[in-house]
């Protein structure tokens, strides 16, 4: 009794090995339409016999690229083994496996169910359940096969060394044909992008494009290359004429060619690679006209600076002066001058009344200036003999004087300086600065003499601001001055401006 149940026991773990060990396809990625991607664009030298130019529909053909996974020992027994299967009625029109990790399905468009057979004591799995196969149209999908062999076994340890391997091409929808060993193949791009598993070694490898230079070389596949990145050198240039006024046209004209106009701007206008001459017309604008070099594969950018026609023409940048005497002479106002210099005689009036007199100084360069000015009442204080701090202390008085003197520095600005003006030495501004200033007031009493008055004297921070302007030189300003808030006064001035 214990024989036989040993013997079950092993038969049981026997037939749950089998299965294990037996040959399977795993779905990787579901099939999907390639966006874009032509049949007869991509895979005409092996599908273009099937064309039928004279019928409605010219190729009711579409491609299932089936894409392979695992080590190169399961891809070649894959590319042997693996067929789809779409009922008794319909087969597939032809099968192709010289490329790379892939295999390339030719079926009829129509709406099949398509399940993947890899033969005898493999399952069947479905691909694709009643979706429509559109005429000339690309489907991807990824597979993934186990041979019955388990995977590290027999080749996998045979030596072979396979590197993932990607490459990047530009533009995307150029074509790759590489030689390795004498065996000639195409690498398929996704967009612009192929990844591959590749034996180490070296690849001779040529890539073409529409509009393109042909580009061959060698890739090199190892442990340490495994990326490499081709950028196909384009047989056009590329113009851009970068004047944005819609109303404008430019004449482009090639040297040996016909002249062409085309509205501005111009942006990436390709181009044939030559010499061109551009010219655009403006109403009451001097004619501009350029000579450019396009070359291939690159881009060329022109700003074009038009000239009004009453705009003075700059002189070569060889001109040369001879001497002081050849330099332009200018007369009167309308010499032009860079830097402007004025100087004002200044009275204060305060409302007691009151007054001081000093003096303004500045000058201005380009509608911006500064000044500097000072006043005073020159009134001095010898034999003061106290202060009233108070007005309630306030005794009789016999006469009264002040003492006052400010410092003052800021900014003068000239509202006119970017007009035209029939005067350099004309303006019209304002100016506003600050500084320092004091007002002492004194008061001669009957019985104490001479006494500082403090309720009415004031010193500390100085704020003055006011309004300047000037005719062919002769200038005039009036403003209003303050110390700390609590005194003020009408400043006037009259002076020159140089």
């Amino acid at each position: 009794m214990r024989k036989i149940r040993l013997l079950v026991t092993l038969l049981c773990l026997f037939w749950g090995i089998i299965p294990a060990l037996a040959q399977s396809v795993t779905i990787v990625k579901d099939m999907k339409e390639v966006q874009m991607a032509s049949v007869l664009a991509m895979y005409k030298n092996e599908f273009g016999s099937f064309e039928k130019p004279a019928l409605s529909d010219p190729f009711p053909y579409a491609v299932i690229r089936m894409h392979l996974e695992g080590n190169a020992h399961a891809v070649r027994l894959a590319k042997e083994r693996l067929t789809l299967y779409m009922g008794q009625q319909t087969g597939v029109e032809a099968r192709l496996t010289t490329y790379s990790n892939q295999i390339l399905f030719l079926v009829r468009s129509r709406r099949p169910i398509i399940y993947v057979d890899c033969g005898d004591g493999c399952e069947q799995v479905m691909l694709s359940n009643m979706q429509k196969l559109k005429s000339n149209c690309l489907y991807d999908c990824t597979v993934r096969f186990r041979p019955e062999e388990a995977e590290g076994s027999a080749d996998a340890h045979s030596g072979v060394v396979l590197h993932p391997y990607k490459l990047r091409v530009t533009p995307p929808n150029a074509q790759v044909v590489v030689v390795a060993n004498g065996v000639k193949q195409e690498w398929i791009l996704n967009e612009g992008t192929a990844n591959l598993n590749l034996l180490e070694g070296e690849y001779q490898y040529t890539i073409t494009a529409p509009e393109h230079f042909e580009q061959t070389g060698t890739l090199t596949v190892d442990a340490e290359h495994r990326d490499t990145t081709i950028a196909l050198l384009s047989k056009y240039g590329w113009l851009n004429v970068e004047l944005f006024d819609s109303t404008l046209m430019v004449e482009v004209q090639r040297i040996g060619a016909m002249a062409m106009n085309y509205p501005l701007p111009v942006l990436e206008m390709r181009c044939v690679p030559g010499t061109y001459v551009l010219t655009i017309n403006k109403p009451k604008h001097l004619p501009w006209t350029d000579t450019v070099e396009v070359k291939a594969g690159e881009y060329t950018f022109v700003t074009p600076q038009l000239m009004h026609k009453k705009q003075k023409k700059e002189k070569p940048e060889d001109t040369h002066i001879a001497s002081i005497a050849d330099l332009p002479k200018h007369k009167g106002d309308d010499a032009p001058r860079t830097t402007h210099t004025l100087v004002l005689a200044e009275v204060g009036l305060a409302k007691n009344p009151e007054w001081g007199v000093g003096l303004m100084f500045g000058q201005m360069y380009k509608g911006v200036g500064w000044y500097l000015k000072g006043r005073s009442n020159f009134t001095i204080m010898k034999d003061v003999k106290g202060q009233i701090e108070s007005f309630d202390a306030l005794p009789d008085c016999r006469s009264g004087k002040s003492s006052e003197w400010l410092l003052d520095a800021g900014l003068v600005f000239d509202f006119l300086a970017k007009k035209d003006k029939k005067s350099n030495r004309s303006h019209f501004g304002m100016y506003v600065g600050a500084g320092y200033g004091a007002r002492t007031r004194y008061l001669e009493t009957f019985d104490y003499g001479w006494q500082k008055y403090l309720p009415n004297s004031y010193s500390g921070f100085s704020v003055d601001a006011g309004v300047i302007g000037s005719i062919h030189g002769f200038t005039l300003s009036a403003g209003v001055n303050t110390i700390g808030f609590k005194y003020m006064e009408i400043e006037l001035g009259i002076g020159w401006t140089f």
